[in-house]
């Protein structure tokens, strides 16, 4: 983009998330401050964050454009105090959420050379495969505002079997992660749904490429676009031609409704369901979206994919 404003804007940025506090028995942390105090943290937004610190330090050592001292030490703490508890024989994961450790910790056993980074990421993989390849057990638990089956158990799962095959080459990770990318695909809407009229009909929304949350938050949302560029990657994987012109679909589709400024609401409601809001009558409520605020996790995962398409040396 040749801004020369980024480099220093990427370094202060990562730079202060790296000064939240780690606990070095679990490896968990806050993940947000308020200005007087950290709070929070759960599995799917430490792993997320492990996820891009990892990527992070990968980019910088190869363009040498940034320090990386404080988000290596930050990384490897919360790795260390990770691998603690998932090594430990009691370990047993609740739902899949905790596979948004998998990716992580595989990408620090290559930074690092710790090869017991490596083990843990492989003790979750073999776990998850268990419980769900069969599917005994659906994947779940990825959403922050859910307890049911959701795409997002099944992209933790697709990411980490994902990340494991490409950095350790072991067939079973990749029919792993195809089985995984399948359920992440059953969301995925292939089709544009017709609308009333309202604000989405006016903006001639089209539906195909979006992905619906959960069976308990019957809404389309974005989040296709996180696992978009690796769709196109299991395409190249599997010879599949029909991946990529997906996962490109998946893109561009989802970019629809972004303004001006780059943000964009979320919770499209392209049935009567609503999980918030005025719900008095619920026929009012298909063909509309909340934009009582604007969501820029969605602007960051855009720019994400992005990135991610870039090193794939293609454009989406």
């Amino acid at each position: 983009l040749n801004d020369e404003d980024l480099p220093a804007k990427v370094q202060q940025s990562l730079d202060f998330l790296a000064s939240f506090p780690v606990n070095r028995e679990n490896g968990m942390f806050p993940v947000g401050f308020n200005g007087k105090e950290f709070y929070g943290g759960d599995h799917v937004s430490c792993g997320q964050a492990l996820y891009n610190f990892a990527k992070a330090i990968e980019t910088a050592q190869k363009n040498k454009r940034y320090n990386t001292e404080k988000w290596e030490a930050f990384l490897t703490s919360a790795c260390d105090g990770q691998v603690k508890r998932i090594l430990n024989p009691a370990w047993d994961p609740h739902s899949t959420a905790e596979g948004f450790y998998m990716a992580p910790l595989a990408i620090a056993s290559v930074l690092f050379g710790k090869k017991e980074y490596r083990q843990a990421s492989e003790k979750i993989a073999a776990i998850y495969a268990d419980r769900h390849l069969a599917m005994d057990g659906c994947y779940w638990g990825g959403t922050l505002d859910a307890t049911c089956e959701d795409k997002e158990g099944a992209w933790a799962a697709f990411q980490g079997f994902l990340e494991l095959y490409e950095r350790f080459k072991e067939d079973k990770y990749l029919d792993w992660a195809k089985h995984a990318m399948d359920v992440c695909l059953s969301y995925v809407v292939v089709w544009d749904i017709p609308l009333p009229a309202g604000r989405l009909a006016d903006f001639h929304f089209k539906s195909t490429g979006w992905s619906v949350v959960s069976p308990q938050n019957q809404h389309i949302d974005v989040y296709a676009v996180l696992f978009a560029p690796e769709v196109y990657k299991m395409g190249k994987y599997l010879d599949d031609d029909r991946l990529k012109q997906l996962a490109r679909v998946m893109y561009r589709s989802c970019f629809q409704l972004t303004d001006m400024y780059g943000s964009q609401g979320e919770q499209l409601q392209q049935t009567n369901f609503a999980q918030r809001g005025d719900m008095s009558n619920v026929h009012n409520l298909r063909g509309g979206y909340a934009e009582g605020w604007t969501v820029f996790w969605i602007t960051a995962h855009f720019l994400n994919a992005a990135a991610r398409f870039v090193e794939l040396q293609v454009i989406p």
